[in-house]
């Protein structure tokens, strides 16, 4: 049976190029690169190279960028970073900080959980809905600013939809106004340009594995004159941000599967969005289906589709076991029951937020397995319809 990778967004397979980097650091070239002597400072040079090729890829300075064990500690340290900096400022409690957040609903679970944690330490955070094709308003954003805001934190590419969110538009006012914005462009690279500088964002998150580079590496981007205190204490790396040793193989595979997303490779798979709409196009034509967020900007690989009358749990199992690999949404909510905050956050109906699946592609798609995708999302669907 031929298997078929619809999963993209949740991970990629690692690209020979990166993987051939990688290689030495994993065996021969093992130092610590906090070390002195020549394996370590053999190791320095790879790491310092890989800062390097991720300050091009984001076009800003090596000194602003600073690796983590993955997106999610990014994005922690981005948030909880910022709070705890304000916290030594102004008071000697957490507790007594108060203050007001601005982020949209339909963030990925690693920036919403630290934002309610906050809450119960008496921080107002305002969620911002979208509309019903997944776009946040960014006039709405703006109006929920008040005087006490020390941060607004919005999401590039939202990873279940695939729609691009405003952050330009709310960037050029937050700057303005001197309010730090956080932006997770983790769904972002590869697919459109990130740049920090041109997004407004003083904050900006990536994970590699997301293009065709390693698991346990992320990047934060600092811009020059933030200020963030350490959440992962017992060391003083990147500045004096994290504790721990770095990943080096990772991180050398971080920086060539970021150094690959050039101008001409986002030119080459944006043309893939006709097989993107090709795919979307059948289904409609032979299922009854509805495309969640058509009305707007999307990303080329990124399908989220909802079946009437199929429960989507069900029909996963039935995708993967017909030989098809696609997801609820967030790999992080695997295994959850609950529906789809995204979707919820959209003003969708609860029945068609329940029949809905993510499917999204590799850079590597083909027409042919499009095609044979939908020959089997048909039969599997129309079976359990029956």
């Amino acid at each position: 049976m031929e298997r078929l990778y619809f999963d993209a967004n949740a991970t990629t397979p690692v690209h020979p190029e990166v993987y051939e980097k990688m290689d030495p650091y994993l065996r021969e070239e093992f130092g610590n690169p906090s070390s002195i002597h020549h394996w370590g400072q053999r190791a320095r040079g790879a790491l310092e190279e890989a800062r390097f090729q991720v300050a091009n890829f984001l076009r800003c300075s090596p000194s602003e960028v600073v690796f983590t064990g993955s997106g999610t500690e990014a994005n922690n340290l981005a948030i909880l970073g910022l709070v705890s900096r304000l916290a030594e400022q102004r008071v000697s409690s957490l507790k007594n900080l108060g203050g007001h957040c601005v982020v949209s609903a339909i963030e990925h679970s690693s920036v919403l959980d630290p934002f309610r944690w906050l809450e119960g330490w008496g921080i107002e955070v305002t969620y911002i809905p979208t509309d019903a094709s997944g776009r946040v308003d960014p006039q709405r954003v703006i109006d929920s600013i008040r005087e006490e805001t020390f941060l607004v934190s919005l999401m590039l590419v939202n990873n279940e939809t695939g729609v691009v969110q405003p952050v330009q538009e709310v960037g050029r006012v937050v700057r303005e106004r001197r309010i730090p914005l956080h932006v997770d462009a983790i769904q972002g690279a590869g697919k459109i340009p990130v740049v920090p500088m041109e997004l407004g964002a003083d904050f900006l998150t990536l994970a590699p594995h997301k293009t065709e580079g390693p698991k346990g590496v992320g990047v934060l981007y600092v811009r020059k004159g933030c200020k963030l205190s350490p959440v992962i204490r017992g060391g003083s790396l990147d500045g004096g941000l994290r504790g721990g040793t770095h990943n080096v193989p990772a991180i050398v595979g971080c920086g060539v599967a970021l150094a690959r997303l050039d101008e001409e490779y986002l030119f080459r798979v944006a043309e893939k969005a006709s097989l993107r709409d090709r795919f979307e196009g059948a289904l409609q034509d032979r299922l009854s289906v509805e495309v969640n967020g058509k009305g707007a900007e999307r990303v080329w690989n990124t399908s989220n589709i909802a079946f009437p009358g199929v429960t989507a749990d069900v029909l996963l199992v039935r995708l993967d076991q017909a030989g098809i690999a696609a997801s609820r949404g967030s790999a992080c909510a695997s295994g959850s029951t609950k529906p789809s905050h995204v979707l919820l956050a959209m003003g969708l109906e609860r029945d068609r937020v329940l029949s809905s699946l993510r499917f999204s592609f590799l850079p590597s798609i083909t027409e042919r397995e499009v095609d044979l995708a939908v020959d089997i999302i048909e039969e599997c669907v129309k079976d359990l319809r029956r």
